[in-house]
């Protein structure tokens, strides 16, 4: 049975004054119940697929499991 978990996600990228943020909820749906961890590094590869640019740069984030 898939399971649905809800996540507050807040995510940044720096690279030379410019960057990118995700601040936003997050729903996933999967077999089992993400990690914190997980869910950010999919995040941030969600980012980093709109902004190759800002690869290589400082990574802040945090994930927050709502329910």
């Amino acid at each position: 049975m898939a399971t649905k978990t809800t996540w507050k996600v807040r995510a940044r990228i720096e690279k030379n004054g410019q960057y990118a943020e995700y601040d936003d909820v997050a729903t996933i749906y999967g077999d089992h119940v993400p990690t914190e961890k997980s869910v950010l590094a999919a995040q941030l590869a969600q980012m980093l697929k709109q902004y190759p640019h800002l690869r290589g740069g400082k990574i802040t984030g945090r994930a927050t499991r709502i329910n």
